[in-house]
């Protein structure tokens, strides 16, 4: 069996050198970029938001990325850019619901139960009478509560065609501009969240949207019982 030339051996070698190292230089510097990316991004919104809320500050941990923590007439909450095309709001208004719902843009397929990881529970979707409301978001609860919910969907200003608080609530989060998809899960574990999937960036450069948009989260976990 003839012999493989010495070059050949260096090449190769080379070659598994220089492969090795530059495949995790180039995934840090996607990594770095990406989170210069989100930095920069997240120092405008700041900039833009002071307009509607007060102590807004970038804050930063040592494992995951930075976020803005900020206030709403008074109440501390918590925006990040977990992705391009995302933007998460975590409510931080001191007591907690009682309650455990999930709300979220109406989907084609509507399946009976949502899974959520708080607590590790099955919601099941409570049937809304509200047109306007059954039209635009799905809505899962615990068995025990969905009745109350029902109740605060329906229960409008008597001989008046408006919404209920928390119908029209749900109305403004499913509609907000730019927003493809909402997601605002209610916890009594001191976690509820919004999660709002973009088409467009209405919510990063308008701050009168995000304005709405974090009045309505806040609103929505009041009237579940977790209003101070």
């Amino acid at each position: 069996m003839p012999e493989i030339p010495d070059w050949i051996e260096t090449f190769v070698l080379v070659g598994m050198g220089l492969l090795i190292v530059a495949v995790p230089v180039r995934v840090v510097y996607e990594m770095s970029r990406g989170s210069r990316d989100r930095t920069r991004r997240l120092k405008d919104l700041a900039e833009r938001l002071r307009e509607r809320f007060g102590s807004v500050r970038i804050e930063s941990t040592f494992l995951g990325p930075p976020h803005l923590r900020l206030e709403y007439e008074g109440r501390p909450a918590i925006v990040a850019l977990p992705a391009e095309d995302a933007v998460a709001v975590r409510l931080d208004p001191g007591p907690d619901p009682v309650v455990r719902a999930l709300f979220r843009t109406r989907r084609p397929v509507r399946p009976p139960f949502a899974f959520t990881t708080d607590g590790w529970r099955v919601l099941g979707r409570v049937p809304v009478a509200d047109p306007l409301v059954d039209g635009a978001a799905d809505v899962y609860a615990d068995g025990g509560i969905a009745s109350a919910i029902r109740e605060l969907l329906s229960d409008g200003v008597p001989g008046s065609p408006a919404p209920s608080p928390l119908a029209e609530s749900l109305i403004v989060l499913a509609r907000l501009p730019g927003v493809r998809e909402f997601r605002l899960k209610v916890s009594p574990r001191g976690d509820s969240r919004a999660l709002f999937r973009l088409r467009a960036e209405d919510l990063l450069h308008r701050p009168d949207e995000m304005e709405s948009a974090v009045h309505h989260a806040f609103r929505i976990h009041d009237l579940l019982g977790g209003g101070a």
